[in-house]
């Protein structure tokens, strides 16, 4: 039986993932350039999503989802297994995610330190973080996608439990509630930051994290196969 893919195209996964982080992060120095480059943290918040008019927060809305969209291209063509694709998707979105605040940093010098607050995304409304946060969400989805891959080489795949499935959408719920939870209170804030949500992000993560491992073990536990 055929392996499905081979580790040229994984490592090319790699480098479109890389390209798109770069091209992302120069988008966002344009973005911060029209900002009026407010010295507290606060103020570069606030001038960063003012920067976004009605019709420029439309067009980048769609630059978003367009980017998102772009990432099924090169998943879709890496295997003709749906699980394969599955999981290249989720590894470009994870090397994308790191390249973009690799370049960012490279290019403007931000984020100047792991709990500076960033927009992460605008989509239906901004989702507000630590840049912390998706830098280890983006090492995590990197990580388990590698070493499923590379568990599936030489085993059957098989479906994950069903609670693991609970346990991972309940973690991408409680994450979300923590980027989207207090958008509100960050707008209106006028002097002092809101305190970020980590107990919600935390539970989330561990939770996200107790997942990935199940369904990692459940894996490794498959019997070899040598054509696989």
């Amino acid at each position: 039986m055929s392996r499905s893919f081979s580790w040229l195209s994984f490592l090319s996964l790699g480098l479109f993932a890389g390209c798109q982080g770069l091209i992302e992060a120069a988008v966002v120095v344009y973005l911060r350039a029209l900002g009026s480059a407010g010295t507290s943290e606060l103020a570069q918040l606030h001038d960063l999503l003012r920067a976004l008019d009605s019709r420029l927060l439309m067009v980048e809305r769609q630059r978003e989802l367009a980017s998102l969209a772009l990432l099924l291209v090169p998943a879709y063509l890496f295997s003709e297994r749906f699980a394969y694709r599955l999981l290249a998707y989720i590894f470009c979105f994870g090397i994308w995610d790191l390249a973009y605040y690799a370049f960012l940093h490279g290019f403007i010098g931000w984020p100047q330190h792991w709990s500076v607050l960033d927009v992460l995304f605008l989509v239906p409304r901004p989702w507000i973080a630590p840049v912390l946060c998706p830098l280890s969400i983006a090492a995590g989805m990197a990580v388990f996608a590698t070493s499923y891959l590379v568990l599936a080489r030489t085993r059957a795949l098989k479906s994950p439990h069903p609670l693991a499935w609970v346990a991972l959408f309940a973690g991408m719920a409680l994450v979300l509630y923590a980027f989207v939870g207090q958008t509100d209170a960050y707008l209106r804030a006028t002097e002092q930051l809101p305190r970020f949500a980590w107990g919600w992000f935390g539970a989330g993560y561990a939770l996200l994290a107790a997942a990935a491992a199940w369904m990692l073990i459940q894996l490794y536990r498959q019997p070899k196969a040598r054509f696989f």
